[in-house]
């Protein structure tokens, strides 16, 4: 998960001091943002609460020289699981169809991962309304012992990721975050996963250990 407050010391480190000042009250703003349950972190909606505390405007956010503050703004949005754009009105109760979360990812790694987990939801539901339909079901009430730990208050079942990527495939992602290859380009990772090089930015915050997850889950 994204975590605001180390993309937030990481900007100010290479912020003016002028502009570290308007970072600090901008991330002020984001908390104080987040703790209301919003999933709104538009630059419009943002830069309003930001003004009124002392911060930077919309049009301050937005220039060229305002890359930090959009950079912020996404790191919070992106530990609540959303982003910068304008959250659209659906006509049916606000919730946004499988296309439209699969477009809001970036990354093609984890765009593939999530069309596949999205997949196994329609076919799991498929056969849940086959059994609806199902006149009779013959339920088997023999005993099944399952011993689970006290200690354990809850259990969570996740959707394995094995078989989702071929093994050309999980090569190219194990090459992609290798120190070797990071060497070899002259890029540095930062604590945040941003990959930088002598230009700036090459991947955002985030982007090595989300690849290095899905490895994990798929090894």
């Amino acid at each position: 998960m994204i975590d605001p407050q180390l993309i937030f010391e990481e900007l100010v480190s290479q912020a003016t001091k002028q502009q570290a000042k308007s970072l600090t009250v901008l991330h002020g703003v984001l908390e104080a943002h987040q703790k209301t349950g919003s999933r709104n972190f538009s630059i419009a909606t943002i830069a309003k609460l930001s003004v009124e505390a002392g911060g930077p405007s919309a049009s301050t956010i937005r220039n060229t020289g305002g890359f930090r503050f959009r950079q912020l703004i996404e790191a919070w949005a992106a530990s609540v699981g959303t982003d910068r754009k304008l959250p659209a009105k659906s006509k049916e109760q606000g919730v946004p169809s499988d296309n439209e979360l699969v477009r809001r990812i970036d990354d093609p790694a984890l765009r593939a991962v999530f069309t596949q987990i999205l997949a196994e939801r329609r076919r799991y539901l498929a056969e849940l309304n086959l059994l609806k339909s199902q006149k009779d079901i013959v339920v088997d009430r023999r005993p099944n012992v399952v011993e689970i730990s006290q200690e354990s208050e809850s259990v969570h079942l996740l959707p394995s990721l094995k078989g989702v990527l071929s093994d050309m495939e999980i090569t190219a992602l194990r090459a992609a975050v290798s120190d070797d290859f990071f060497d070899k380009q002259g890029w540095m990772v930062t604590r945040a996963g941003q990959v930088k090089g002598d230009s700036g930015e090459i991947y955002k915050h985030g982007y090595v250990p989300a690849i290095r997850k899905i490895l994990k889950e798929i090894e």
